[in-house]
């Protein structure tokens, strides 16, 4: 059974928070989570949609809007303007002749799509997939592809100067996708640039 999620609080929040005073810190992240997640339920799909008025890189007052997530026991962020929505549906198992870094396949909207899975590009192990998967779609030169993840954490509001250089200790072929660092809570959670990775992978 699919639902459907709307992601309009999420993203309008910020706008009904009351003005700071002079003494008041300004955060490193203003948190936009899955409580405020309003869900109506459809017969068969969990869809959020991301108007694409709303996928701004600057979210107002310096923040940068971006999609949290969880993959194992990590956290990656892709910026909220490559994310066209996020669907949780089940992944039917790749076919024969597949590459190895597609999982499986979905259909959305009578359209099917390859699912891409991005453990073994982060050095990440591989898990089987389960009867519902959260997926992030993504699009490349008109067309769409689902991103596998194992968790969605939320939509967050970052200001750029909490945000750190990828070390050194990176090899040189993750730097191109890896466009920055920050702090989450007591974990660090590195920004992707899901453009580069489909590049890589020669699609689209």
């Amino acid at each position: 059974m699919k639902k459907k999620i709307s992601f309009k609080k999420m993203l309008d929040i910020e706008t009904k928070k009351p003005k700071k005073t002079k003494r008041e810190e300004v955060p490193l992240m203003k948190k936009v989570i899955s409580q405020n997640i309003e869900e109506k339920k459809t017969e068969k799909s969990v869809m959020t949609k991301i108007p694409p008025s709303r996928r701004k890189i600057d979210s107002g007052e310096g923040y940068q809007k971006i999609v949290l997530f969880r993959l194992s026991n990590e956290f990656y962020a892709i910026d909220v303007s490559m994310i066209d929505e996020i669907i949780e549906t089940n992944v039917k198992e790749k076919i024969a002749g597949m590459p190895d870094f597609v999982t499986g396949v979905i259909s959305l909207r009578g359209e099917s799509l390859p699912v891409i899975s991005l453990f073994n590009r982060f050095h990440l192990k591989e898990r089987p997939l389960r009867e519902s998967e959260t997926i992030l779609i993504t699009s490349r030169n008109g067309k769409l592809y689902g991103i596998l993840i194992d968790e969605l954490k939320g939509v967050l509001d970052i200001k750029p100067s909490f945000i750190f250089d990828v070390p050194m200790a990176f090899l040189d072929d993750e730097f191109s996708y890896l466009k920055g660092m920050f702090k989450y809570d007591n974990e660090i959670a590195a920004i992707v640039d899901i453009g580069q990775i489909l590049m890589k992978y020669k699609l689209g």
